[in-house]
């Protein structure tokens, strides 16, 4: 009798094995779901865009980086707000020839472009334009690179801007903080991204 119930203890375990290990697979190997680890704040499935439209537009090939200026040099400084002001000025040019000479020299010293090759490398501009009520001070004028994403594109935003702002379509303190805070944003914005590069 003991002998009956040692086999029958046997099988049980044995069973009892086999459904923990096998669980019913074949080869009694353990089949288990691999369930990734949530991510607070992580969406579990990714974004329905149905009905989105998104912008279309190529973006134009540039070689070279972005010429930007050094905020603690070139803050840039504005003179007037007011939008019938600025619309009722002429179209002013945005190169060295319309900044004195003294001023040109301190800027190019100020950021370490001593030399004729560094120099000519980069065109003297208004970080805040004439055209849109900037100053003509040292605090709003940087060298800013010919190649790359650089005067042709910044002089791109300014005009741009400036029609924006006298078809009253965008407010001049706007305008101003734009291009103050980051030109090349508003390049992207306002030139690139409506078609007009």
């Amino acid at each position: 009798m003991s002998r009956i119930s040692s086999l029958a203890g046997t099988a049980a375990a044995l069973a009892l094995a086999g459904t923990v290990l096998g669980c019913g697979a074949p080869g009694g190997t353990a089949v288990t779901t691999a369930v990734p680890p949530t991510v607070p704040g992580q969406a579990t499935a990714p974004p329905d865009l149905t009905g989105v439209q998104l912008p279309s537009f190529v973006m134009p090939q540039i070689k070279g980086g972005v010429s930007r200026p050094n905020p603690r040099l070139t803050p840039g400084s504005v003179v007037t707000t007011s939008a019938d002001t600025v619309c009722a000025m002429p179209m002013h040019g945005h190169t060295a020839t319309t900044i004195p000479f003294p001023v040109q020299t301190a800027v190019l010293q100020e950021y370490g472009y001593t030399t004729p090759s560094q120099q000519h490398k980069y065109m003297l501009t208004y970080l805040v334009p004439v055209d849109l009520g900037g100053g003509t001070g040292i605090a709003n004028i940087w060298p800013i690179a010919i190649k790359g994403a650089g005067f042709y594109q910044k002089t791109e935003t300014d005009h741009i801007l400036r029609d924006l702002v006298c078809r009253r379509t965008l407010s001049l303190t706007e305008a101003q903080r734009d291009v103050e805070t980051d030109w090349y944003a508003a390049w992207l914005r306002y030139v690139v991204a409506t078609g007009h590069a």
